[in-house]
């Protein structure tokens, strides 16, 4: 006995196979950025950047306040985008930081008070240009701010 196919059976095939969260996971970029604050006591820049190792580098820079720099390993699991800090030497490790990413933009959907604030980070957008990810930002200490062309400086390069 032979089955024959419908053209119409193969498109909903091909629907529900496009539209299952790993496919539709879209790739994170290299940097994303956001700032806010409702007012200027509490307004912050924050930097990610997503390495293809599944290391990440944050930093946060608060109005008139020294920049904060956590690393951390990050997952992506659909439209959920998990950060795990890595412990902290000199304290306490903040809870995961947890995105959704629709549209290009990393919302967060839950994160620790006390290191982003009680209102959470900013939505973040991708950083400009095509803004690949890199191989990894396990040796920064810091975003490289004095040289464009660097993505961050590294115990090595510190000035």
């Amino acid at each position: 006995m032979r089955i024959q196919s419908s053209p119409m059976a193969t498109f909903v095939l091909i629907g529900v196979i496009l539209s299952s969260p790993t496919v539709l996971a879209a790739k994170l970029k290299g940097i994303y950025s956001g700032s806010g604050g409702i007012s200027a006591e509490v307004h912050r820049v924050l930097f990610i950047e997503f390495a293809a190792d599944g290391s990440a580098l944050l930093q946060q820079k608060w109005h008139e306040k020294d920049p904060q720099t956590w690393h951390a390993r990050w997952k992506q699991n659909g439209k959920n985008v998990t950060l795990t800090y890595e412990a902290a030497k000199d304290g306490a490790t903040p809870s995961p930081l947890i995105f959704t990413f629709k549209h290009g933009t990393l919302t967060a959907t839950s994160w620790d008070a006390t290191t982003l604030g009680v209102l959470g980070p900013p939505p973040l957008a991708p950083f400009g240009g095509k803004n690949p990810q890199g191989g990894s930002v396990a040796t920064c200490q810091g975003f490289d701010t004095n040289d464009p062309r660097r993505d961050c400086t590294t115990w090595s390069s510190n000035r």
